[in-house]
């Protein structure tokens, strides 16, 4: 699945937001705790409302940056793994992301995965337009 987002701000500072593991906290509408375990590896407290039942778990990211790429690898529940590979450019005083998400799992949850994702980090690249504006 790809995503575009567009946040008239500098790319560093977005980018900030998403290596950062107290910055991607503060603006992640799930993820309520991040530890850092070194080298880019961070063990990840999420907490999802599945209908009215609040779902909580931990999962391990490596948060990886190579100039104008971020990508994010979790194992969610040893077993699903997600890709999340952000492309970060500049253009007319906007920047541009463009997220490429990989789900691979031997469950039938691809669809509702996909579906959760693209509605919050949606919301996540608001929050981080709302904070540096």
């Amino acid at each position: 699945m790809e995503l575009i987002f567009k946040i008239p701000k500098d790319k560093n500072s977005i980018k900030h937001y998403l290596t950062n593991e107290e910055k991607f906290v503060s603006v992640h509408p799930l993820i309520f705790r991040m530890q850092n375990l070194g080298k880019g590896r961070f063990k990840v407290f999420e907490k999802v409302d599945i209908g009215f039942i609040p779902y909580r778990f931990t999962y391990y990211a490596l948060i990886t940056q190579d100039g104008d790429k971020v990508n994010i690898e979790a194992t969610v529940m040893g077993i699903t793994k997600i890709y999340m590979d952000f492309t970060f450019s500049e253009e007319d005083n906007m920047t541009l992301i463009k997220e490429i998400i990989t789900i691979k799992s031997p469950f039938p949850i691809k669809n509702f995965m996909y579906k959760l994702l693209k509605e919050q980090h949606q919301i996540l690249f608001n929050n981080i337009e709302n904070i540096l504006l």
